[in-house]
């Protein structure tokens, strides 16, 4: 590899886009609860660095793949949040949360758990 290609700053820019984007996506996978508001930020620092390596010259896949998976990132915790919001609006509507709830045991106790031993696993 060529060594003024390492120095390159909009280089290591476009390298950059593509770890915070991947690092997006499997903190999301692997940090469940927590990695929604990981996989926000780390899309949104993929998306910028993915644009300014674009705007400084560099056109390569890294920066398309960046920008890609940094908006898809973006999306997919746009798309948690707003599930977490719907969840938590049904459960908390005094109508429609017991029978939620009770919609979430019925499914539970199908499948041979408690809700003790779910939150154990959830947390």
């Amino acid at each position: 590899m060529n060594k003024t290609a390492d120095k390159n700053p909009a280089a290591a820019l476009a390298r950059y886009s593509v770890w915070s984007a991947l690092f997006g996506v499997l903190s999301y996978l692997f940090f469940f609860p927590n990695g929604i508001y990981y996989c926000f930020f780390l899309g949104v620092m993929a998306l910028t660095a993915g644009i300014l390596a674009r705007k400084s010259g560099i056109h390569n896949s890294r920066t398309t793949a960046g920008i890609l998976v940094g908006v898809f990132d973006i999306l997919l915790g746009l798309a948690a949040f707003y599930g977490m919001y719907v969840i938590y609006s049904s459960l908390s509507d005094p109508v429609m949360g017991p029978k939620v709830t009770h919609m979430i045991i019925q499914i539970l106790e199908q499948n041979g758990l408690t809700l003790s031993s779910f939150t154990r696993v959830m947390y």
